[in-house]
């Protein structure tokens, strides 16, 4: 099993990469508030949700398919004039930074 911290760890070291300059307390701020607003993290602490545990395990890439993969069933849902499964909240990460 990953470690319960192993998500934020890879999301701090992902954040400093493509940001040469950033100090490792910024990219930590980041990746908290980002991993807190898409559900991975407990919201006002540094523990992982069940979602974060299950992503933590997962390689970026299969990170990233699962989430091409729940846009594309979104917009799929938006053509055909149904609700978005998140109940109006938009909490996806959008910043590209993840």
């Amino acid at each position: 099993m990953a470690d319960k911290h192993d998500i934020l760890s890879k999301a701090v070291h992902s954040i400093m990469d493509e940001n040469k300059g950033m100090s490792k307390d910024s990219a930590y701020a980041i990746a908290v508030s980002t991993l807190q607003k898409s559900g991975d993290l407990k919201k006002g602490t540094y523990e992982s949700t069940k979602k974060g545990d299950r992503r933590a395990e997962m390689s970026k890439a299969t990170r990233a398919k699962t989430r091409a993969k729940k846009y594309k069933i979104e917009r799929e849902k938006k053509r055909k004039g149904e609700a978005p499964s998140r109940d109006g909240k938009d909490e996806r990460n959008t910043s590209g930074r993840l």
